[in-house]
């Protein structure tokens, strides 16, 4: 044999096993499960201005070389995964990154064929598999084969490690399952309770509502866009929807902190220390998100993570400064967070490499819908406490707070109500009640109102209604269903009135009541009629008067 065949052969053996060198470690995909860290398995590339052909794809892989890790990392990338398959079967590849603005995969066989398997950019309209917080694509086998599986991807910034997980197709559809219904019970929940305090803001008008509803709402809008629950279904093919999460988040904290400052009634408080952190983290957050519509997506990124991270320790400070003060909304709205910032500091260490958490997106994603929950349950309570001062309020501006029986006010708001009906009005005025306060005390005057009052009620019943409309002056409202029930009813009325002078006297004989009585069918109004009322009363009194003396 020659010495030039002998370098051929040699040459021809060299070549085969640079070719083939990379299968003889090619993975085998004979279990449910594989993953390969992010560890030397990209190499950054210059980024295409189009969608990249294979080709392209493969000699910008070779024309560069590994980096450690994608963790904090931006722009495109690319990896060449040797695999054997030894069976027939579907696989799904799902690369660990939450913001992809293009990839593409392709696969290369033994012999150097290549198809293209998928384009799961985010901005593609037509995915392969959904799967919520990140990206997966089937991956084929029709026959035992073995190959190269290509993947290409651009970013504005990888938050992780991205490490790359292949599935078989029951374990993929599993974890499909499980990702996609939780999330989008999650963020249903968020939007529901959303719904359910804006409802609360129209009909109550108060600004706590508003910002419940926009810190609800607005982490249910973030998570939605972030996920992918929007853009599966519609995808933009200029627009990445996926980054909006991170932009809306400024926001929704910002409504966190101004809800929190109006649950409490800090407004009312101005020189306290909460009441400050919270109005000043809130306007903070707010003017963080507006000027995060200019800033790069890493910028925006990072700035959304110390946002999380200023509002875990003020919400828990204020739960538990507010838990101390025996103020029972703290127990909802402390609970809620707990959860809520628990998964936020493994959400952000995750981000930081500094855990390896699967899913880490679920964890705060349940945490944020109990929280959400807890939320709307503070503000139930808000709303009974403020529901409670009302009536309080209410019935102590038309109630009497001496004799407990309706004042002018309420008397008023009952007279508005007569139109058109029949009615009559006692007009009463209790005798001798100066010579009480001047022999006995206003105590005793006191005393001798309240019974008085207690007295009229008494006697009246269900007839009617007893107001307090001065010092020592009351009336009778009595309302009946039908004008030509008046006369018998001003009967039955003044006999009660008799009885009621007797039974007064008999306890403070130096006192009794003086009346006048006018009806509906006398009068042209309610004012013709107190009128009519009061001149018969000081008729009487002035007969009581010159009986005595």
């Amino acid at each position: 044999m020659s010495l030039g065949m002998v370098r051929i052969g040699k040459l021809t053996v060299l070549f085969f096993c640079i070719l083939f060198s990379p299968l003889v470690h090619a993975y085998p995909l004979n279990t449910d499960k594989i993953t390969l860290k992010d560890d030397d398995l990209w190499r950054p590339v210059t980024a295409f201005n189009t969608t990249p052909s294979a080709q392209q794809v493969i000699t910008s892989y070779k024309n560069s070389s590994e980096i450690s890790t994608l963790l904090g990392k931006s722009g495109a990338v690319v990896t060449k995964v040797a695999l054997n398959s030894p069976a027939t079967g579907d696989w799904y590849v799902l690369p660990q990154a939450n913001f992809i603005d293009v990839g593409l995969a392709f696969w290369q066989t033994e012999q150097g064929d290549i198809v293209k398997l998928a384009d799961f950019s985010q901005t593609h309209v037509n995915q392969q598999a959904i799967l919520m917080h990140g990206q997966a694509f089937k991956l084929p086998f029709f026959e035992p084969s073995k190959g190269y599986l290509w993947i290409y991807l651009e970013a504005k910034h990888y938050p992780t490690p991205v490490d790359l997980t292949i599935l078989d197709e029951g374990a993929f559809l599993h974890h499909q399952f499980y990702i996609n219904s939780i999330s989008l019970i999650a963020i249903s929940v968020m939007l529901t309770l959303a719904i359910l305090a804006l409802v609360m803001f129209l009909n109550v008008k108060q600004k706590v509502a508003l910002f419940c509803a926009g810190y609800v709402g607005l982490h249910g809008f973030g998570w939605a866009f972030a996920s992918g629950a929007v853009n599966a279904v519609y995808a933009s093919p200029t627009f990445n929807k996926h980054y909006l999460g991170m932009y809306l988040f400024a926001f929704a904290v910002s409504c966190a902190g101004a809800f929190t400052y109006y649950l409490f009634n800090f407004y009312k408080e101005k020189t306290n220390k909460l009441t400050r952190a919270l109005k000043y983290f809130s306007i903070t957050a707010f003017v963080c998100g507006v000027c995060s519509l200019l800033m790069p997506f890493y910028v925006v990124f990072y700035t959304a993570h110390f946002l999380a991270a200023i509002w875990v320790t003020l919400s828990l400070t204020t739960g538990f400064a507010m838990l101390s003060l025996n103020d029972f909304r703290a127990k909802y709205f402390l609970f809620g967070n707990v959860l809520y910032s628990l998964s936020l500091v493994v959400y952000v260490a995750f981000h930081f490499n500094l855990i390896n958490a699967t899913s880490a997106e679920i964890f705060v994603l349940i945490a944020l819908a109990i929280d959400c929950v807890c939320i709307l349950l503070s503000l139930s309570e808000w709303l009974k406490l403020k529901h409670q001062a009302f009536n309080t309020l209410l019935y102590e501006s038309r109630f009497d707070p001496l004799t407990q029986v309706g004042n002018r006010l309420l008397l008023d708001d009952e007279l508005v109500k007569l139109a058109h009906s029949a009615y009559i009005i006692v007009f009463i005025d209790c005798d001798g009640i100066k010579k009480i306060n001047d022999g006995l005390g206003h105590a005793k005057g006191d005393a001798f109102l309240i019974n008085a009052a207690k007295l009229m009620t008494h006697h009246l019943a269900q007839d009617g209604t007893v107001f307090r409309t001065g010092g020592d002056e009351f009336i009778w409202l009595c309302k009946v269903k039908n004008k030509s029930h008046l006369p018998q009813l001003k009967t039955t009325l003044t006999q009660k009135l008799k009885a009621l002078h007797n039974t007064i006297q008999r306890q403070w004989p130096q006192s009794g009541i003086s009346y006048g009585i006018a009806s509906s069918d006398e009068c042209q109004n309610h004012t013709e009629c107190l009128t009519l009322a009061d001149q018969r009363m000081y008729n009487l009194k002035s007969a009581h008067k010159l009986k005595v003396c």
